[in-house]
């Protein structure tokens, strides 16, 4: 459209339309940027085999579409040789220097304020903010490379949504009678939790949890490699023991089994599927009847199915052969009805039933990851 993607004239809204109008291409230039994430920032296609957190031992990453269409990734990465909380926990008590190499390590990786000796531009309009997102990073064998870098990568975190800004999404499960709060109370509704508190220096407590050092309530936590290199929004997180732990590791579970559709529509399609089962046979007991159930859940799902709403890169990665997740590991096929019938015979006859008449035809398939 224009020479070059740095051009003034080439707006965030020029650039929408033509990702909107090229779904293909916007799909193979994501899978492109995940490609060379992998290879060179964690460094699985480096000799040296280290990336920006160091030695990547294993990553799992499920693709998932904005409600603008585009893509983005959660991604959990596991580290060469990285010790178990427990013995973080046990060894940082006992060995000061460990601990401080530890806190120091994780504080290179993972930052939780801006870059010193920066400034905002919040004065400026938001289509001037977001050049930065238009341009190359400065190179880092420039002679001014130091110089620049910190100012260009405090204009991308600005510019990309790392320092948190209140929007609808924050309450957009709050009641609407609780919307109508002063700002100071507003924030304890925020479903993000910011502003989150600040925290002068990294610790560990004496459950093993690992607070970073957090300078500013704001800002998202990113790494400044990666933030500053792909100009997009990041967020980083440790993932140890504690709480912390445990609700991240649910979350990504959540992730990685997501349906793309929301409860209205689930609910939308059972009830179809119910009216089209009675239409059927208005005598039958659909409680109480195993066929009627069976029935009644082929319908509903294929009353789901009728009603996903997928964007245009979602069906272009699947035309393309592109995978809704990305990972290095080895996955073994575990069939559910079997192991069913092994536990408990007595209560999943049907299983049961169909192990004995078709050993080879599973009901359910679901996959195991071998990490």
């Amino acid at each position: 459209m224009f020479g070059t993607p740095g051009d003034s004239r080439f707006t965030s809204f020029d650039r929408a339309r033509l990702l909107a109008a090229n779904p293909i291409a916007g799909a193979e230039f994501f899978k492109l940027i995940v490609d060379q994430f992998i290879d060179i920032f964690l460094g699985f296609e480096r000799a040296c085999k280290r990336g920006v957190f160091g030695r990547v031992k294993h990553y799992y990453a499920v693709v998932e579409a904005q409600n603008r269409g585009s893509l983005h990734l959660h991604m959990v990465i596991w580290f060469e040789g990285a010790l178990s909380p427990k013995l973080i926990q046990e060894k940082a008590a006992a060995d000061e220097l460990f601990k401080q190499q530890l806190f120091a390590w994780l504080e290179s990786i993972i930052k939780h304020d801006l870059p010193p000796n920066t400034r905002s531009l919040s004065s400026q309009s938001k289509a001037d903010q977001k050049t930065c997102l238009t341009i190359r990073p400065p190179h880092p064998d420039d002679i001014d490379f130091h110089t620049e870098w910190p100012q260009f990568l405090r204009e991308v975190l600005d510019a990309s949504g790392h320092v948190h800004d209140h929007n609808d999404t924050c309450f957009k499960k709050t009641p609407f009678s609780m919307l109508s709060l002063e700002p100071q109370d507003r924030d304890r509704l925020c479903r993000f939790n910011y502003p989150l508190p600040l925290v002068p220096v990294t610790s560990i407590d004496e459950h093993g949890k690992i607070s970073l050092k957090h300078l500013d309530p704001n800002v998202v936590g990113y790494n400044p490699t990666i933030s500053g290199s792909f100009q997009c929004n990041t967020d980083a997180k440790f993932v140890g023991s504690g709480p912390l732990g445990m609700a991240l590791s649910i979350y990504i579970t959540h992730y990685a089994a997501k349906s793309s559709l929301d409860s209205a529509i689930i609910m939308s399609a059972l009830a179809a599927a119910m009216k089209s089962l009675q239409k059927t046979n208005p005598d039958s007991n659909i409680s109480r009847d195993d066929e009627q159930c069976r029935i009644l859940l082929l319908k509903t799902l294929n009353q789901i199915n009728g009603r996903r709403e997928l964007s245009g890169q979602q069906v272009a990665c699947a035309l393309l052969g592109i995978p809704n997740h990305v990972t290095d590991a080895r996955f073994a096929v575990f069939y559910w009805s079997k192991l069913l019938t092994w536990i408990s015979p007595e209560y999943f006859p049907v299983y049961k039933k169909l192990a004995d008449e078709q050993p080879c035809t599973p009901r359910f398939v679901t996959y195991l990851c071998l990490i």
